[in-house]
């Protein structure tokens, strides 16, 4: 087996499961083709059939999971498999890869045990006053932008999602901007001064 080959393929299944260390086979299609687009999905298909009868990979009821998960060969920013070597890979012999499995199973796992108060507020932070604000701000961007109130509230959580923790106020502020609206006149609504 060939160290390139080996390592091509630890990263791509480092890659590929590092969240989730069960997946169908659609799923995986799915995330190689249309997620990651390093391949069409009749390639992906077939990289994973012959991951499977090479031995790198295991299909149980319906469900894809690697053999060996090497946590510390992980890829380098920007890095994208090699179809020709991933379509033909090495059969997989566990000597050749060494086991990470084995120092896993004999860490310790610390629990640390936090009190809680008597009386634990839903929430530490002071209540948001822009909230009361969003009906009026989404009419208010719908209006000027001449969308659907749906179509504002569906943009801002497109934003939201992308972006992570964001407010929904912020998210409509930001498709507020993108439509082009004066944002001191947004900025008014959201904050009332």
């Amino acid at each position: 087996m060939s160290d390139e080959s080996i390592n091509e393929i630890q990263k791509l299944i480092f890659v590929s499961f590092s969240e989730d260390k069960n997946l169908t086979i659609s799923d995986l299609e799915r995330l190689w083709s249309l997620e990651l687009q390093w391949m069409m999905p009749e390639e992906a298909s077939l990289v994973i059939k012959k991951l499977i009868q090479s031995g790198w990979l295991v299909l149980e009821n319906n469900l894809v999971f690697p053999v060996n998960l090497d946590k510390q060969n992980f890829p380098s920013l920007g890095w994208q498999p090699m179809l020709r070597i991933i379509s033909s890979p090495p059969i997989f012999i566990p000597e050749s890869v060494p086991s990470v499995e084995k120092e896993d199973s004999e860490s310790e796992i610390v629990v640390n045990v936090i009190q809680s108060e008597k009386n634990p507020s839903p929430s530490k932070h002071p209540p948001d006053r822009s909230e009361s604000n969003i009906p009026t701000l989404i009419r208010f961007i719908a209006k000027k932008s001449k969308i659907d109130n749906r179509e504002v509230v569906r943009r801002a959580q497109r934003k939201r999602r992308s972006l992570g923790p964001v407010t929904l106020w912020m998210a409509l502020a930001l498709v507020a901007r993108e439509q082009g609206l004066d944002m001191v006149e947004v900025s008014s609504l959201v904050e009332p001064v």
